[in-house]
């Protein structure tokens, strides 16, 4: 419905304009009357109103007066003419700019019908382009929070773009300053432990998405000193990244906030402070670490007390259980985690749970304290950890019942980080394939070579940002994984005939001829 108000200094006028349509029926609802300029002048100052009825000659203030104020309350403000014929000449010289319509008294049933349906039709596309706009930046803020998540993630984990492909994609999510600072990892979860309130009226579950709405708001609130993510593996478990020296005030006011929203209390682990992205994946780990052998959090910044911040397993080591895991090669496996827990174990039993841990994350496993917790010898670790190896595995290959083939895995994996740069010897590794043959198997499958789907796949995300956002070619180029924007272009021109300008020109052209009043 559209709020609607008649000013005129006849209340016969007033009472016959009511009466001569279905102004409900045809979405319109009066909220307002007013018998002057002065009168309707304070009810546009208090009130929305979607449609102003006005006549020109009102004692007090009259119409032409009364629509210059108008217009600064509300510039999208409707606005009809009524006036006597001898004022009717002088009303459209005065206002010409301004009104939707004139109606000369005494009005019509069928003039006034045809004019309210004239601004409904106006007001109701307005609607549309306003929440059109409004879906617009939400799939943006969606679409670009996702992908700087995927990118702080890529960080955090060590698989870092090409040297080149960074200052860009720094710029693009607003990250240039946080590359030299000295920041603190912060994880966080609601703890378990509140058992007796969670059976009340929600499972601990239910609450892992509102807990992430809370974090994404306490950080965007101070995006000059916190970043935010998390890993869709490890659900309800959050991540922040924070100017060194503020977390402690930072985990007091998440832990507060959450206190209030949820009446729940967190589990957080802290961990060390350092500079400069190439540390950034052992601050990640270490906040793991120590979130995962946090008791209940009952001590505020006083979390990361007693926290065992020794080295982490050499990254030589984490390389080579990688490499074992994506070609299948459980032997070799099964004989680098045997070393290293013994190892690990001789040393202390902590030692040995934060080898085990930081092993479990290489296979992206929901993380269970618990489990980890409730091994006490180097062997039950092992059992459990080939056991997790083999999970992995069974994830990466075809299932035996073949309704899923390695072509349709390798396909959902493009799909997946289509962003990020794609080799084909990437993929043949990560499916234990020789490149040569994963080539050919993928052409046949696919249907077409590696690289012309790849492509495909990245235009057709192009395609998507260049309809429903203003992003730059640049930018777009960024967020879809192609290696330039000199590139792009001459892809996109062989592709379509066509740059991308002119596509997203003739698109928007597109939307246009559906404009009802066209």
């Amino acid at each position: 419905m559209y709020n609607v108000l008649i000013a005129d200094d006849e209340i016969e006028v007033r009472e016959g304009l009511k009466l001569k349509v279905d102004w409900h029926g045809m979405g319109f609802v009066i909220t307002g009357e007013a018998s002057n300029g002065i009168e309707a002048d304070e009810l546009l100052k208090s009130e929305h109103f979607d449609l102003l009825i006005t006549d020109m000659n009102m004692p007090v203030m009259d119409g032409i007066r009364l629509l210059d104020v108008c217009r600064s309350y509300n510039p999208s403000i409707q606005i009809i003419i009524i006036t006597g014929y001898e004022d009717f000449q002088y009303a459209r010289a005065g206002v010409r700019s301004q009104v939707m319509d004139y109606l000369l008294k005494p009005v019509t049933r069928d003039e006034l019908k045809a004019t309210l349906g004239k601004i409904k039709a106006d007001l109701d596309e307005q609607r549309k382009v306003r929440g059109n706009s409004e879906l617009m930046q939400w799939r943006l803020s969606q679409y670009y929070r996702e992908m700087k998540e995927r990118f702080l993630l890529d960080l955090v984990k060590g698989n870092r773009l090409p040297p080149s492909s960074m200052p860009e994609r720094l710029r693009l999510f607003h990250l240039e300053s946080w590359q030299d600072q000295k920041v603190c990892f912060i994880t966080a979860s609601i703890s378990q432990s509140d058992k007796q309130d969670i059976r009340k009226d929600r499972s601990h579950e239910q609450m892992h998405l509102p807990f992430e709405m809370v974090c994404y708001e306490i950080a965007q609130s101070d995006s000059d000193n916190v970043q935010v993510f998390h890993d869709s593996a490890h659900a309800g478990i959050m991540h922040f990244i924070v100017q060194d020296g503020m977390q402690h005030e930072f985990i007091q006011q998440l832990t507060e906030h959450t206190a209030s929203v949820f009446s729940m209390e967190l589990k957080i682990g802290v961990g060390l402070s350092g500079s400069g992205l190439e540390h950034w994946k052992e601050g990640y780990i270490h906040s793991l670490l120590a979130w995962n052998s946090a008791e209940r959090a009952v001590s505020g910044p006083n979390l990361q007390a007693g926290t065992d911040y020794s080295p982490l397993l050499p990254e030589e080591t984490t390389r080579k259980l990688h490499r074992c895991l994506i070609r299948g090669e459980l032997d070799s496996f099964r004989s680098i985690i045997h070393k290293e827990l013994h190892e690990a174990f001789q040393l202390s039993p902590s030692r040995m749970t934060r080898s085990i841990f930081q092993i479990s994350l290489l296979m992206d496993f929901p993380i269970a304290p618990e489990w980890i917790l409730w091994l006490k010898t180097p062997d039950q670790a092992e059992r459990l950890l080939m056991q997790w190896a083999q999970d992995f595995l069974s994830r990466q290959l075809p299932s035996e019942d073949g309704d899923e083939t390695v072509i349709d895995l390798a396909k959902r994996y493009i799909e997946e980080n289509y962003m990020q740069e794609l080799t084909l010897t990437l993929l043949a590794e990560r499916f234990n394939y020789y490149p040569t043959y994963f080539s050919e198997l993928f052409k046949e499958g696919a249907g077409t070579s590696f690289i012309q789907y790849v492509t495909g796949v990245r235009m057709k995300h192009a395609l998507q940002l260049l309809k429903e956002t203003q992003l730059t070619v640049w930018d777009i180029t960024e967020l879809t994984g192609f290696s330039s924007p000199s590139y792009f272009s001459s892809k996109f021109k062989r592709m379509f005939n066509m740059s991308p300008s002119d596509y997203r020109l003739l698109h928007s052209e597109k939307i246009d001829s559906h404009d009802p009043k066209k």
